[in-house]
């Protein structure tokens, strides 16, 4: 069994990391969807929220009781947006990360296939001169013999 070349080892390694990168770039992206997502709901919920009180209030009226209820619990729906926006703020600064990662390990994947290109065609070029070189010797010792 013919042993690998330290390029082309070298070349499947940063493939396979580029093919991590990638897997973990698209596990981040749906986390940050995920957690878009959530935020959008937990904003439109709130305005909901907000919109119905006030229709209440102005239809209806509510006590002050009921009002200070439900200023805490806008007050801890506030919260949990707020919270929610840290953590649509995090995942998108992790996919930001893994982004450039992958952006690298592409990189030195095309290096690496670049090098891997000029190499084989200076094979293919001392090859071909190989081949020129054993023509001419051929042709000249032909020509010999015709003599």
């Amino acid at each position: 069994m013919a042993h690998p070349k330290p390029m082309d080892v070298l070349r499947d390694m940063a493939e396979k990391t580029l093919n991590d990168t990638t897997t973990r770039l698209g596990s981040v992206r749906q986390t940050h969807a995920h957690e878009t997502n959530r935020l959008a709901q937990l904003e439109s919920y709130a305005q909901e929220y907000r919109q119905q009180l006030q229709d209440t209030i102005v239809d209806n009226g509510v006590s002050i009781m009921t009002l200070r209820a439900h200023h805490s619990f806008l007050t801890s729906l506030d919260g949990v947006v707020a919270q929610q926006v840290r953590r649509v703020t995090n995942t998108q600064r992790s996919v930001d990360n893994v982004l450039d990662a992958w952006k690298k390990d592409r990189q030195r994947l095309s290096a690496f296939d670049a090098l891997k290109s000029r190499a084989e065609a200076q094979r293919m070029l001392q090859e071909s001169r190989l081949d020129q070189k054993l023509m001419d010797e051929f042709a000249r010792r032909a020509s010999q013999r015709n003599t």
